[in-house]
């Protein structure tokens, strides 16, 4: 008796882990259909009738969409209703976002306008012509300012009750070269900046890293520098605080540390690179031949410039972008929606051109914009 108990109590207990054993299985390939799964089609979730022209550009901002021309500026959620607007006048509106804080600058003009999503956006006047404004997730912003043989690139705190200018970094063009590109890190403590300086006839691109903390500080705030001699920088993007990339005309350096920095990877590419796109984790290049959707590929590299993915695409667009755990491409009429582990998730011919096609803060939701209508839609199919 007591034997046929044990083996009866020994069935149950192999019957209770084999279960439990198919139980985690299944739950491993629905997880994993659902997080790979593709899409076919789309529903309309809800439409809005757009109450603008086509001179208004449009943003995604956080599932949030912003809206900007030359009279004013604007937030919306994805009911329709208006979070926060500014209205101004400017002849060539320039939007920077980082997280809460928007900058409009008004490109050759000396106006720039800083706004916190809560308040009236707060004005700075410059002395000189604006030539591009960056903000950080705390509200600062650097502005570079042209003259005629100097460039600047003052950074204020517009909402400080003291004084807003912080920080000046000058440069004379015939010395240190033109400023070309520069970016703000998100705490507003280091900036970036690429110059083009023409020595004896010879071009020359360089960098250079300051830092505004005691660090920096004690070295004048100039903390490093980089030449790349003649190959051309194209962009400067950081990653998160303490990581920036460098892209050049044919591939892409990786700094860290910001009080003192270092190279931490540096990527050559033997094809033609078409497009970029980064966030706080990857590194996203587009490589393959000009006006050709023959040979092209998708690279995606994490911060030490370890490629972790490729994928061959065959799609005419026009602008990509990452978001979440997405690349998306859009064209004229088409989508495609690129997964940062390589599986596709969306292709689709909407068969009429669209403006803009962005995600909200909901899974498989996203802002569908033509020329008349904000339309919500959710993937199917």
């Amino acid at each position: 008796m007591e034997k046929e108990k044990r083996r009866r109590t020994f069935l149950l207990f192999g019957f209770i882990i084999a279960a439990v054993i198919v139980a985690m299985i299944a739950i491993v390939i629905i997880s994993y259909y659902y997080m790979n799964r593709s899409f076919s089609g789309y529903d309309v979730v809800k439409e809005i009738t757009r109450q603008d022209s086509n001179n208004v550009t449009y943003l995604s901002d956080y599932g949030k969409l912003v809206k900007y021309s030359r009279d004013g500026i604007s937030a919306m959620d994805r009911e329709g209703n208006i979070l926060w607007n500014g209205g101004y006048e400017m002849q060539q509106p320039q939007v920077d976002i980082c997280e809460d804080y928007v900058a409009v600058a008004d490109i050759g003009s000396k106006t720039c306008i800083v706004y916190d999503g809560v308040s009236a956006g707060k004005e700075i006047e410059t002395t000189l012509p604006i030539g591009r404004a960056k903000v950080s997730a705390d509200g600062k912003v650097a502005v570079l300012l042209h003259d005629e043989d100097s460039d600047v690139i003052h950074i204020y705190d517009p909402f400080s009750a003291g004084e807003q200018l912080l920080v000046e970094i000058p440069s004379n063009v015939l010395e240190d070269g033109y400023a070309m590109d520069f970016d703000l890190s998100p705490s507003g403590e280091s900036i970036v900046i690429s110059y083009l300086l023409a020595n004896n006839g010879v071009m020359e691109n360089k960098v250079c890293f300051y830092n505004f903390s005691e660090v920096g500080q004690d070295q004048n705030t100039l903390v490093g520098g980089k030449s790349f001699e003649k190959k051309m920088i194209s962009q400067i993007q950081y990653l998160d605080e303490n990581h920036v990339v460098i892209f050049t005309e044919d591939g892409f350096t990786i700094f860290n540390d910001m009080k003192k920095p270092e190279i931490q990877a540096d990527v050559t590419l033997k094809e033609e690179m078409k497009s970029i796109a980064v966030d706080d984790q990857n590194i996203m290049v587009v490589t393959g031949t000009s006006g050709s959707i023959d040979n092209q590929v998708v690279h995606l590299y994490t911060l030490k410039g370890k490629e972790k993915m490729t994928r061959e695409i065959k799609i005419q667009y026009s602008h990509v972008e990452m978001q979440k755990n997405e690349i998306l491409f859009t064209g004229n009429q088409n989508c495609y929606i690129l997964r940062k582990n390589g599986t596709e998730k969306f292709l689709f011919d909407f068969g009429k051109n669209y403006d803009y096609f962005f995600p909200t803060v909901r899974e498989n939701q996203y802002y569908f914009l033509d020329e008349t209508t904000i339309r919500i839609v959710k993937l199917s199919g």
